[in-house]
């Protein structure tokens, strides 16, 4: 299995979004090791050439729709997973502003 070396994703303080990543490659899924926060949900976006970024849903053939690939609001540090479905490029996203201080994830593809 191919990864990318680690990588830092940055949500200002106040912000709500990370700057871009370049992962280096097209990967499918997204290792996001995810600091303690102000209570937020956890998710990301995706974008193929790193223009316009998209949000990540899954399609559940058991259920009806699709689902936002997000963490539960917690303010606990904690590890994530993210199907991307093959793209090179993401931010991550938090699901409330973080007022208390700069929030730093480390993400890897694989």
């Amino acid at each position: 299995m191919s990864v990318s070396s680690w990588k830092t994703a940055t949500i200002a303080l106040n912000g709500t979004t990370s700057g871009a990543v370049d992962l280096g490659g097209n990967y499918k899924e997204l290792v996001v090791l995810i600091p303690a926060l102000d209570s937020a949900t956890v998710t990301v976006h995706v974008s193929e050439d790193n223009s316009t970024f998209f949000a990540v849903h899954d399609f559940d053939a058991d259920a009806t729709g699709s689902f936002a690939h997000a963490t539960s609001a917690d303010t606990a540090a904690k590890t994530a997973i993210f199907h991307i479905g093959g793209v090179q490029f993401i931010k991550v996203v938090a699901g409330a502003a973080q007022t208390s201080l700069a929030r730093t994830f480390r993400v890897r593809g694989c």
